[in-house]
């Protein structure tokens, strides 16, 4: 089973589920071999022959993960800090701001930091397709909330070593 998801964000992502249905269309996604499960919260366009839903709650959203050959899905945090914690093949795919898929472009940003780092990422649709042709386990060895985590404890550190946090903190204006 493929499983695509593309969070609940208010914003569609029918980028994403053109690419699908042409890739559906080329062959090279065969929901008649295989089950295709897709997320697609907002999206006005859903791939031909799969089996979607808007929303999965969380329970069968784990369970999806877990029967999943193979995971397609946008660059939220959120889906970053659970595809950490699992050794399946995935892609991320960045939302744009400039294609009404987001507010900003921090998607991109984090996507950018990523590939960086090894992990596959979409940022078109020949991209997915080889992908899809060649899966690649990239593990993230920590999603985002491990890095807040380390961000809180540093402030709560910092907080709690000095005297009069106020004072050291924020600058005076005098």
């Amino acid at each position: 089973m493929i499983l695509i998801t593309v969070g609940t964000e208010k914003f569609q992502f029918d980028r994403l589920m053109i690419w699908l249905d042409k890739l559906i269309f080329k062959g090279i996604l065969n929901p008649e071999q295989e089950q295709i499960v897709v997320q697609y919260g907002s999206c006005t366009v859903i791939p031909s022959g799969v089996k979607g839903f808007s929303v999965v709650p969380g329970s069968q959203f784990q369970e999806l993960v877990k029967k999943a050959r193979l995971i397609i899905a946008h660059c939220g945090e959120g889906t970053i800090d659970l595809l950490s914690q699992v050794n399946k093949p995935f892609i991320l795919v960045p939302r744009s701001e400039q294609l009404g898929e987001h507010v900003d472009d921090h998607q991109q940003e984090l996507a950018e930091a990523l590939q960086e780092r090894g992990v596959n990422v979409a940022n078109c649709s020949q991209d997915l397709e080889n992908f899809l042709v060649a899966p690649q386990l990239t593990p993230i060895s920590a999603g985002p909330s491990a890095y807040y985590a380390k961000a809180c404890s540093m402030l709560e550190e910092l907080f709690n070593s000095s005297g009069d946090t106020a004072t050291t903190l924020i600058p005076s204006h005098a």
